[in-house]
């Protein structure tokens, strides 16, 4: 077995959606600002790719096989001595192990607990995100400077941001704010009504651009905000992750509900305005400087509940997003430094 001091090849592992993936990048900087002259290679969820092509810590990125005898020949030939698998699936842990990685450190898992793992972490989910994955890295011994994520743009995105700016002609001195109205499950989507009133009385009080972005399948959400505005926004619903991040870099400002663009809105470091209504605020809620978080703050359920278990109180996520008025949401525009 490899003691820390001695690794110089090191896997990460995590499969997630966008907005996971974007909270674990401060693992990367940590890991590498120890391990300073390893090998580092992180494998990812097909499609999520992009969240880390660009990012400097990294010497590769693998994108995980279907195929199992793919997968462990994938990580075999690599010849790996560290993984770091960074959620509780003993799937993977058993593929490391499969794999011959000899020391291996992660979460107990939901159905092996510790089993094939050198060294375990307890699944905190009771603190922000970044923080149960950097326990993972904190049992290593490696010291964490900070825990704000972090996403690099590359030069293609970049090009096709401005691109985009120049061909909708959004590259001149106005400020360009991007509004983002869909989420992963309705109950956690402020009002369609609300993002276009709030988008119309943007535009008029600072003269800005106004920009709708949307996933693969939210065309209609922002053809629907757009037919209730005065104004005439600008629809994004076909940027890569990649693309998205390069145009969101260059958003003065940005509004969303809680979902992965908003992380990664952050990650460019862009302020960000969050809105959240059927989500765990310790879990999910950006704490960092630059950006603000808006919520019911009374209801109990935004401390105790997981994403999962809101599934169950639809209804009052709903009364929590409702109690969030556009008049508030400019005030924290106006009181946010952008």
């Amino acid at each position: 077995m490899f003691a820390p001091d001695q690794i110089n090849r090191i896997l990460i592992i995590r499969l997630a959606p966008l907005g996971e993936t974007v909270l674990t990048t401060p693992v990367i900087r940590a890991l590498r600002r120890h391990f300073q002259d390893a090998y580092i290679a992180y494998m990812v969820a097909p499609t999520r790719e992009d969240l880390v092509s660009a990012n400097p810590y990294l010497n590769e990125v693998l994108t995980y096989q279907t195929s199992v005898p793919k997968l462990i020949y994938q990580m075999a030939r690599r010849k790996f001595q560290m993984a770091v698998v960074l959620q509780p699936t003993f799937r993977l842990v058993l593929h490391t192990f499969l794999a011959g990685i000899p020391f291996r450190v992660g979460f107990e898992t939901n159905t092996g607990g510790k089993k094939l793992l050198n060294l375990t972490v307890r699944n905190n989910t009771a603190q922000h995100e970044t923080e149960r994955y950097l326990d993972v890295v904190r049992a290593l011994d490696v010291e964490v400077a900070d825990n704000e994520p972090e996403v690099f743009v590359d030069s293609a995105g970049s090009a096709w941001a401005n691109n985009f700016l120049e061909d909708r002609k959004l590259n001149d001195d106005r400020h360009i704010i991007g509004l983002n109205p869909g989420a992963a499950t309705t109950y956690r989507r402020w009002d369609a009504a609300n993002f276009a009133d709030l988008g119309d009385r943007l535009h008029t009080t600072y003269g800005a651009h106004i920009v709708i972005t949307t996933g693969p399948r939210e065309g209609e959400l922002a053809d629907q905000v757009m037919k209730l505005m005065s104004h005439s926004p600008v629809i994004v619903n076909q940027a890569t992750p990649m693309q998205l991040a390069a145009l969101l870099q260059r958003c003065h400002l940005y509004i969303s509900n809680d979902t992965g663009p908003m992380h990664l809105s952050t990650a460019v470091k862009t302020p960000t305005i969050a809105l959240f209504g059927g989500s765990n605020l310790i879990q999910w809620a950006p704490p960092w400087n630059r950006h603000a978080v808006m919520a019911r703050t009374e209801c109990s359920l935004m401390k105790t509940l997981s994403s999962k278990e809101w599934d169950a109180y639809p209804d009052r996520a709903r009364e929590n997003l409702e109690a969030i008025t556009p008049d508030a949401v400019m005030a924290t525009v106006e009181k946010l430094a952008w």
